[in-house]
């Protein structure tokens, strides 16, 4: 009995120690307004970041010392709730996808703004209306500045540069979609490879562990394949993609169901048709319903969105109050990578 009494002590402990150093090398930064739920994080040139707000649409920047500012306040330019964002750095634009759960018709709706980075300044609504029956989501960008945006409502990606009064279709596919009853959702995270010669998408299964997607796009040529994913245990964690990006040849990505690992990486082979999925969950416990990342300085920067308490998530926390403040939350990079 002494030996079971010392066993369960000393599980306890180990446990206890384990949580502790988690969060004790995390370190946070507070964001402003109390209907925030940032979902997004955009790391800028200057070593600031912009984070976008799901829950009052607005853009919020945080500078090098981790002091936030309004970039765009509640209910200016437009805004209804801030999803995906991307910088083109040789025009100084940020593009942001506008979603609104209920436009003046009373239907879902999304468009595109386009602001001068540096000013702040509203350049550009692209249409000047929302495109019903769509969301538009995850954005990403290349090397002509042209942008690419997932469309969580259906099967397709769109496109638009700093000329088009309104984004068109880029590639509509069948795999690009998620047919299962249960799962209102398609498309979400998105980012283009090293070398702009693919996007690799995302397809989510929002409820549960396990059935996410990569999915691949020629640029050039629009043709839409499959990537074989590799890595047994992430595989069966891994419900698709928010936010993710490359960070040299490794795509970051906030899985969905965060609950079974928050923080996955994917190593692909030469022509991205294979990729060997990664768990990184040595710091899993500071994450609350995380949704997208950044690195700077050699740290992981998430944003804690809690949508789970305005999303039903089928956890129990839809309408109940989140914890404020909203929170960043940051973790050395080095250490999250450690196998």
């Amino acid at each position: 009995m002494k030996t079971l009494k010392y066993f369960i002590t000393a599980s306890l402990l180990l446990s206890t120690v384990y949580v502790f150093s988690q969060a004790t090398e995390a370190t946070y930064i507070d964001l402003k307004g109390e209907a925030l739920y940032p979902e997004g994080i955009l790391a800028l040139p200057d070593g600031g970041f912009l984070i976008g707000g799901f829950g009052d649409g607005t853009i919020q920047k945080i500078n090098t010392k981790n002091e936030s500012s309004y970039f765009s306040k509640p209910g200016e330019n437009g805004m209804a709730l801030t999803v995906g964002m991307a910088v083109d750095t040789k025009n100084n634009y940020l593009w942001v996808a506008n979603f609104n759960f209920k436009t003046a018709s009373g239907k879902p709706g999304s468009n595109l703004k386009m602001f001068d980075l540096k000013s702040g300044k509203l350049i550009k609504t692209i249409p000047e209306n929302y495109i019903e029956g769509v969301f538009f989501n995850e954005i990403a960008i290349d090397d002509k500045g042209t942008i690419y945006v997932t469309n969580t409502f259906g099967p397709q990606i769109y496109t638009a540069n700093a000329n088009a009064t309104t984004p068109s279709v880029f590639v509509e596919n069948d795999l690009l979609s998620n047919p299962a009853p249960n799962q209102p959702f398609d498309l979400n995270g998105l980012s283009i490879t090293p070398g702009h010669k693919y996007l690799i998408a995302s397809v989510m299964d929002r409820l549960d562990a396990g059935d996410g997607r990569l999915v691949r796009i020629n640029l050039k040529t629009k043709a839409v394949s499959p990537i074989k994913l590799n890595g047994e245990k992430a595989i069966k964690a891994f419900a698709g993609s928010d936010g993710m990006f490359f960070n040299n040849n490794t795509l970051f990505m906030v899985n969905v169901y965060s609950k079974a690992g928050a923080i996955i990486t994917a190593d692909f082979n030469k022509d991205y048709s294979e990729a060997k999925l990664t768990i990184r969950d040595k710091f899993n416990t500071v994450y609350n319903r995380p949704t997208a990342s950044a690195i700077k300085d050699g740290r992981l920067y998430t944003v804690n969105s809690q949508l789970n308490h305005i999303i039903d998530d089928a956890d129990g926390k839809l309408n109940t109050p989140p914890s404020l403040p909203f929170k960043v939350v940051s973790v050395p990079l080095n250490k999250l990578l450690t196998e």
